[in-house]
């Protein structure tokens, strides 16, 4: 390292970057966001190195953020600089991995000496413009991926850290106090590890939503082959009846699309069978539209209105006539053949 510093001053194989390599959700909502820079400020979390350190505030009720981990080691597994999360679906490495079948463990090293070089050596081809092979950008999300992959920005995860003095009681600043006055949540997901998040190994999140997509349920079609219409729930403005058509229509010929603004949902109802079933199949639990992931149900037959009888009704037809006839009977019985004649007033 020493000779190469002689020759060439940026030779020590450290970090110069202008922007960082972030989330959207770890960037915040506010537009007009501002990030300090400091050079070689920090060592990767992962590799040890020197690195450039983003620091930023991502909204007005949130906490600075700041990257933990270098560009090498986050273009190396295409996970966000600060949460390590996947940069595509917002998934942690293990649930990645697990669901498109990639084993990238063994691919980076664990020693310092070969993790040094094997950085170097993704760095060099980035400075020379070579796209090195990543297995992320080749293989196609599955359904696990599409199921727990996070279609929208999740802010909630910017807000302060608990306030440790209000855990004991002392804190006195009151609504002054930058931190959350709020008793923290204890449990497996309190206890995590930034390399085992980044290597995708023990990862506590990772496993708690691979066992909700196990226990994810699959639309069985019903017993009434007369059935041919889905309900699409948690609908909004944002989407309309195109829309709605646009997704569906691969799967068989779409006899009608019913809207119901009301209560947020929607019936689609194929001309077939099958093409309900085929629909059913493909968008169970992975529906997403304009970023709003919908809820797909098998539509229930609507219970016909009961008919009245002919029979029955000129039964009451005849009653009706039948008290008419006794009343005019009895009215005109009386004196002066008034109606009235026995209410008072009436001579």
């Amino acid at each position: 390292m020493a000779h190469r510093l002689l020759r060439d001053v940026e030779a020590d194989g450290w970090e110069r970057s202008d922007f960082p390599i972030i989330c959207e959700s770890c960037l915040g909502d506010n537009p007009y966001v501002r990030m300090t820079k400091a050079d070689y400020d920090k060592e990767c979390k992962i590799c040890t190195r020197p690195f450039t350190v983003f620091r930023w505030r991502p909204g007005r009720d949130a906490r600075f953020k700041k990257t933990e981990i270098c560009q090498t080691c986050s273009k190396l597994k295409n996970v966000c600089q600060v949460c390590l999360l996947d940069l595509e679906y917002g998934l942690p490495v293990q649930v990645r991995d697990t669901a498109l079948s990639i084993d990238s463990n063994d691919a980076i090293p664990k020693s310092d000496v070969n993790r040094e070089y094997f950085a170097e050596e993704h760095d060099r081809k980035a400075r020379a413009g070579i796209d090195y092979e990543s297995s992320y950008g080749k293989a196609r999300p599955n359904d696990t991926i599409l199921k727990l992959q996070r279609t929208t920005p999740y802010y909630k995860r910017n807000r302060a850290h608990v306030c440790s003095f209000f855990i004991r009681g002392e804190c006195t600043r009151g609504a002054e106090c930058p931190y959350r006055h709020e008793m923290p949540i204890t449990g497996e997901l309190s206890q995590q590890n930034i390399k085992d998040r980044y290597y995708g190994v023990n990862d506590p999140v990772a496993l708690k939503l691979l066992n909700k997509a196990g226990e994810m349920p699959s639309l069985e079609p019903p017993e009434d082959e007369g059935i041919k219409t889905l309900y699409v729930g948690g609908l909004d403005a944002r989407i309309t009846e195109q829309d709605l058509r646009d997704n569906f229509y691969a799967h068989g010929e779409i006899e009608s699309v019913r809207m119901v603004l009301q209560r947020a949902c929607a019936f689609v109802t194929y001309t077939t069978r099958e093409g309900a079933e085929k629909a059913a199949e493909e968008l169970s639990n992975k529906l997403v539209i304009k970023g709003l992931r919908l809820k797909l149900m098998w539509g229930r037959p609507q219970a016909p209105k009961p008919e009245t009888d002919a029979s029955d009704e000129a039964r009451q037809q005849a009653v009706v006539a039948h008290t008419r006839e006794k009343l005019l009977s009895i009215n005109g019985s009386s004196k002066n053949g008034c109606p009235y004649s026995f209410t008072r007033g009436c001579s």
